[in-house]
């Protein structure tokens, strides 16, 4: 056989045998979809004719539009066309973004998945982001699975949620947070068991959404919020140190409860149910005015009836005061003494009291026109 001839066969032979695959090493190379670039650099990179796949490893670093993931293995993933369509990134890369006046969002987990004709990405397993709101108060988000939508400006969350923000955590199963067209976060959507821990009290609920401006917060369905109170100012000390430490609480049950930080004021509606110390308040709406962090009164109406040690009352309104602790009736009241003889009849008021109001305590409050609430 003539040598040039034999020469040219071994060549095509050899090229046969590596055609699915073209190596190289500490290799730079850039891909363009559409109108957009995408540069990737690794120690050592390797494309897959047959699969279409590029296999990067070592010191690996992809730059698609204003994005940027660093790892040491990834996979990409082409069309029929040759066009990059998605990006894998193992071994727990980290992913960056710079969103422009906002702040950049960051992303570790142990799988990173970039779709690059959609403008959309995900995060598996220990997945840790941080989401710029505005530059001085980022979203900490920990979830066991994460996916960023930025056509549709959506981030979601699944599998034990964890977010941190401004001193307040929130837990759930599943979290979504909604952005603005300019990249800061407009709301978070906590559902399946959310429950938010803030300095003095923890709102549980099936359904928790937080405006992230105003700090307005709704609760939906099977909601409970335990309060801690402030000391009462003038009670005295008491002897016993145990008594001492354990704070006054009020547990607050509804199907719908609403947050207005603006006005400090929480309504809650929908199967109410209040237990503060041996009071139990239950009525279809109540509204809780704060004052300097801590509750201040709580308006029942809608005929709402209060139960304390020896009686019932039922009234069109019932103002509670947590400091000092007391209560109001007022308006069409009924009052039900309990005691260990056969049930007696309603009566009214006690003596000394109009038929149109009754107080506990041992105090009577000002009424408050319940139109105001």
């Amino acid at each position: 056989m003539n040598y040039f001839v034999y020469k040219r066969a071994a060549m095509v032979a050899f090229a046969a045998l590596l055609s699915p695959w073209i190596l190289a090493s500490s290799a730079t190379s850039a891909i363009t979809p559409d109108t957009s670039s995408i540069r990737m650099t690794a120690d050592k990179q390797s494309y897959n004719l047959e699969s279409k796949k590029y296999i990067l490893s070592g010191r690996v670093t992809v730059a698609f539009q204003d994005m940027k993931i660093t790892g040491s293995r990834a996979e990409v993933d082409m069309d029929e066309a040759g066009k990059p369509q998605v990006a894998n990134f193992f071994n727990r890369p980290a992913f960056k973004r710079i969103k422009p006046s906002v702040g950049e969002d960051s992303v570790v987990g142990d799988i990173i998945k970039v779709y690059l004709a959609e403008d959309r990405y995900g995060a598996l397993g220990n997945v840790v982001s941080h989401i710029a709101t505005v530059a001085a108060d980022p979203f900490l988000i920990r979830s066991d699975v994460q996916e960023f939508d930025n056509k549709n400006k959506v981030v979601s969350a699944s599998g034990n949620v964890k977010v941190d923000y401004k001193g307040s955590q929130a837990f759930s199963s599943l979290a979504n947070v909604r952005m603005k067209p300019d990249g800061k976060a407009d709301r978070v959507i906590f559902s399946g068991g959310a429950k938010i821990k803030q300095e003095n009290s923890v709102i549980n609920g099936d359904r928790i959404t937080v405006m992230v401006d105003s700090g307005n917060m709704i609760a939906e369905h099977n909601v409970t919020t335990n309060v801690d109170l402030k000391e009462e100012a003038a009670s005295p000390k008491p002897a016993n140190p145990v008594a001492a430490a354990k704070p006054r609480k009020v547990i607050i049950t509804s199907d719908y409860q609403q947050y207005d930080k603006s006005s400090d004021i929480m309504i809650a509606s929908g199967h109410v149910k209040i237990i503060y110390d041996d009071y139990v308040a239950v009525g279809p709406k109540a509204t809780f005015k704060l004052k300097g962090n801590d509750l201040d009164r709580i308006f029942l109406t809608g005929r709402p009836t209060i139960t304390e040690p020896g009686r019932v009352i039922t009234a069109d309104k019932i103002t509670i005061t947590t400091n000092p602790k007391n209560f109001d009736a007022v308006g069409n009241v009924k009052v039900n003494f309990k005691s260990a003889k056969p049930s007696q009849p309603a009566t009214a008021a006690p003596a000394g009291k109009s038929a149109g109001a009754a107080s506990g305590g041992g105090k009577s409050l000002p009424s408050d026109d319940s139109s105001d609430y």
